[in-house]
């Protein structure tokens, strides 16, 4: 393996320990479910791995599309050496075997290539995959937590809503309870009581009223009958 593959497979091994490791960690983490602020900032953490799993697996991917690419070109100029050296040396021209040798020397180092090349695409695939069933089973897992907020979040309300109820009801219970210390019988007596007072207080009103016009009526006759007694006196008179 070249000093560059070397560097880039250790590069993406690092990755993909990080990586994989945040995610685990995650998945194994033990959240408390009766905490609804708990379970939001364990999924803002998924969401933050979810999105570094999801870099990294494109990455991998793409990794593994450029090792293959190499390895095929590498393959493709094998064929081609074999292809000029099979030429050379069946041309029934022993005095151009020579020129065999370089070609063969060369196909040589290009083997060692396509091992080292073999095994770094095994290795980026293997990379690639484990990445992809690590992000497969944490967006799995944020799913799942995002219907258990939704679901604690109702419960919540659910709770909240019944807890109001029973507090409206407790009160109801203490101002009914408190009333029964109320006698009616006494309220309704003492309202009659006033009842009675008012009728006496407005009958001796009516009565005074109706005295004062009945003495109002009488003077007024007696000022007529003594204007019509004058008027018999000068009649007399004359």
């Amino acid at each position: 393996m070249t000093t560059g593959g070397i560097e880039i497979a250790s590069l993406f091994q690092k990755a993909r320990i990080a990586a994989l490791s945040a995610a685990h960690n995650l998945m194994d983490k033990v959240i408390d479910l009766n905490s609804i602020g708990a379970v939001k900032q364990y999924v803002r953490d998924l969401e933050s791995a979810l999105e570094d799993l999801e870099d990294a697996s494109a990455t991998a991917a793409g990794h593994v599309r450029t090792v293959q690419r190499e390895s095929d070109q590498i393959k493709y100029q094998m064929k081609e050496l074999n292809q000029n050296i099979d030429f050379i040396l069946g041309d029934s021209k022993p005095e151009n075997d020579y020129l065999a040798t370089p070609l063969e020397a060369r196909l040589i180092g290009l083997e060692q290539r396509m091992s080292t090349k073999e095994e770094e695409l095994a290795a980026a695939q293997k990379t690639s995959q484990a990445l992809i069933d690590a992000t497969a089973s944490l967006r799995t897992k944020h799913q799942g937590m995002v219907q258990q907020i939704q679901r604690l979040e109702a419960m919540d309300m659910a709770a909240k809503a019944k807890e109001r109820a029973a507090d409206a009801i407790q009160q109801a219970g203490k101002i009914a309870s408190s009333g029964g210390d109320v006698s009616i019988d006494a309220v309704s007596d003492r309202i009659q009581r006033r009842a009675d007072v008012a009728d006496a207080r407005f009958e001796r009103a009516l009565g005074e009223m109706n005295d004062q016009v009945e003495k109002d009526v009488v003077v007024a006759q007696a000022q007529a009958r003594l204007e019509a007694r004058k008027a018999r006196l000068a009649q007399q008179a004359e």
